[in-house]
C-alpha cells in the first residue's frame, strides 16, 4: 500500500524537472524581441486542438479534449519541424459548452484547463514558447466567441462587444479566470508562466466593421476596446506580451498607438481574397513587408499569426517560397505560425481532417481543412497529393530553422511506434510516430524465433492498420519500425 508520501514522491520529481527547465520570458525590444539579450525571431505552427478539440472548426462529434498523446505528438511534430513558438487559440478562449472554460457566463470549469496546463508542460520540456488567444472561433456558438458573450448580455449588434461595458466585462472576467488559473503540472499561475509568449485579445475581431464598410467612428470603437483589454491585462501581467489581432491596422493605423500593444499581426491567406471582394488588393509576398513596415514604424513588433502554405494559396511551391524567403530576410517580421498541425491519434492514423468536406469544388474555395490542415510528413487531400504536402512541410521546416538563424539539422529519429491492436487474419493497427515518412513491419516465425520484415517501408500512416497478406492461421505476433526522411530507423 502506497503512503500519500510515495504519492507525493512522483509529483516533486515532475515539478522539480520543470523547475530545471525555467525559463525567462520574451520581451519586446524597439520593434523586435528578445530572449535573455538575444534578439528572437520564430517560425511554427498554428495548433488550434491543444485546449479543446471540434470547438473552432465544427466536428460532428462535439468538442472532446485531445489526448495527452495527441498533444505530445503535436509538439513532438513541431519540434521535428523548428518550431519555436506554437500558437493556440482554444487554450484561453472557449465558451459555452460543456467542455468549455466557461460553460455559463461566470461559471468557470477547472477541468476544462487539463489539456491545457499539460501543453504548457510539454512545451516547456521542448523549450517551445505559446501565444494563447483569449477569445476567437466556437463552432458551438452563433456567431462565433464574441457571439457566446453578446447571447449572454443579450445584446444582438455585434459592435456591441466594444462597446458595452457589461459584455466587456464579462469579456474581462474570462480573461482573470485564465490568467489567474493555477496550473498543477508546473504550480505555476498562467500569468507568471515564461513559456507563455503572448495574449492575444482576439481573432481578427475588427474583419467584421471592415468587410461591412464601417465607418471610422467604429474602427476607433473597436481600437479603444483593444486599449481597455490591454490596459486590464497589464494591470494583472506585466510580463506577457501583449498582441492585438483585431486586423484593422491597415485601415486605422491609429490603432497602431495603443500604448497597451507590444505586437500586431494579420492573417494572410490568398484562399480568402475573395471575402473583401473584387476591388481589394491581391495578396503576394510584398504584402508581409508592406504590413510590417507599417507596424514597426509605429514602434511595435509585427509578427504574421497565420499564414497559408498550401496550393489553394499559392499555387506552386516556388510561390511558397518567395513568401518563406521573404519572411527570413525582412527584418521588420519578428516571426510566423502556419495554418494548422495536426497530430497522431492515440490508437493509430492521424486525426481527421477539420471541418472536413467531400466537394472538391468547396474544399478549393471554401472554409475546409481539406486545404489548410498540415499534416507531417504529408497526407493527400482532396486539393493536394501526399507528395505535394510532404514538400512543402520540409520548406515549412527549413524556414523555421532559417527563422531561428540555425541550421537545418538531420531529422529527428521516430519515437518507438506502439502496436495497438492485432486481430486474427493479420490486420495490424500501430500509433503513429512523430516525423515518421514510412513504416516496415515485422512478424515473429515461431519455428525459426526470429523476427520475418514482412512490410519493408511498405506503409506509412495511411495505410495504418496494415493487413498482413500472409496470416498465420491462428494469429501473429508483430512489431512496427518507424523510420524518418533521412532512413533512420526508430526502435521497434
Amino acid at each position: 500500500m502506497r503512503t500519500p508520501a510515495a504519492h507525493f514522491v512522483p509529483l516533486l520529481v515532475l515539478l522539480m524537472a520543470v523547475s530545471a527547465q525555467a525559463q525567462s520570458f520574451v520581451q519586446k525590444h524597439g520593434t523586435h524581441l528578445e530572449l535573455d539579450g538575444q534578439r528572437f525571431r520564430y517560425s511554427g505552427p498554428n495548433i488550434e486542438w491543444l485546449g479543446l478539440e471540434g470547438y473552432g472548426p465544427h466536428d460532428p462529434a462535439g468538442p472532446r479534449y485531445p489526448s495527452r498523446f495527441e498533444i505530445d505528438d503535436g509538439f513532438a511534430t513541431a519540434a521535428e519541424m523548428g518550431a519555436r513558438v506554437v500558437r493556440s487559440q482554444t487554450m484561453g478562449d472557449t465558451v459555452g459548452c460543456r467542455r468549455c472554460i466557461e460553460p455559463e457566463l461566470d461559471t468557470f470549469n477547472d477541468a476544462a484547463f487539463q489539456a491545457s496546463d499539460y501543453a504548457l508542460l510539454v512545451a516547456r520540456r521542448h523549450g517551445m514558447r505559446l501565444i494563447i488567444s483569449l477569445v476567437g472561433d466556437c463552432a458551438v456558438c452563433a456567431g462565433g466567441g464574441i457571439g457566446q458573450y453578446l447571447a449572454w448580455n443579450h445584446r444582438h449588434n455585434f459592435q456591441d462587444f466594444f462597446t458595452d461595458p457589461a459584455v466587456i466585462a464579462s469579456y474581462e472576467r474570462h480573461i482573470d479566470a485564465v490568467l489567474n488559473h493555477r496550473n498543477p503540472l508546473t504550480g505555476l499561475l498562467y500569468r507568471d508562466d515564461p513559456t507563455i509568449m503572448a495574449w492575444e485579445n482576439c481573432n481578427m475581431c475588427g474583419i467584421v466593421a471592415q468587410i461591412t464598410g464601417a465607418g471610422p467612428e467604429a474602427l476607433q470603437q473597436i481600437a479603444d476596446w483593444s486599449e481597455e483589454v490591454g490596459e486590464h491585462i497589464k494591470k494583472i501581467d506585466r510580463r506577457h506580451l501583449y498582441l492585438d489581432t483585431t486586423g484593422i491596422f491597415r485601415t486605422y493605423p491609429r490603432i497602431l498607438t495603443n500604448s497597451s500593444t507590444d505586437l500586431a499581426t494579420f492573417e494572410y491567406y490568398p484562399h480568402w481574397e475573395h471575402l473583401f471582394g473584387p476591388g481589394a488588393p491581391a495578396l503576394t509576398a510584398a504584402t508581409f513587408a508592406q504590413d510590417a513596415k507599417e507596424v514597426t514604424s509605429r514602434g511595435k513588433v509585427f509578427i504574421v499569426n497565420e499564414f497559408g502554405w498550401d496550393t489553394t494559396d499559392w499555387q506552386t511551391r516556388a510561390d511558397l517560397q518567395k513568401v518563406l524567403d521573404l519572411l527570413v530576410h525582412d527584418p521588420d517580421i519578428s516571426g510566423d505560425d502556419f495554418w494548422a498541425l495536426q497530430a497522431h491519434l492515440a490508437n493509430f492514423g492521424f486525426q481527421p481532417i477539420p471541418a472536413d468536406c467531400r466537394d472538391v469544388t468547396y474544399a478549393r474555395n471554401g472554409e475546409c481543412g481539406e486545404w489548410w490542415a498540415l499534416y507531417y510528413p504529408g497526407r493527400e487531400t482532396l486539393v493536394m497529393s501526399a507528395e505535394d504536402m510532404a514538400a512543402r512541410a520540409q520548406q515549412l521546416r527549413a524556414h523555421a530553422y532559417a527563422m531561428a538563424g540555425i541550421p537545418v539539422p538531420p531529422h529527428a529519429v521516430p519515437p518507438a511506434p506502439v502496436v495497438t491492436s492485432t486481430v486474427i487474419g493479420g490486420l495490424v493497427a500501430w500509433r503513429g510516430s512523430a516525423g515518421a515518412v514510412r513504416y516496415s513491419i515485422e512478424r515473429f516465425d515461431t519455428a525459426s524465433r526470429q523476427w520475418q520484415t514482412i512490410c519493408d517501408k511498405c506503409a506509412t500512416d495511411a495505410d495504418d492498420p496494415w493487413t498482413d497478406p500472409h496470416p498465420p492461421r491462428f494469429g501473429g505476433t508483430y512489431r512496427v519500425i518507424a523510420w524518418n526522411a533521412d532512413g533512420v530507423s526508430s526502435k521497434p
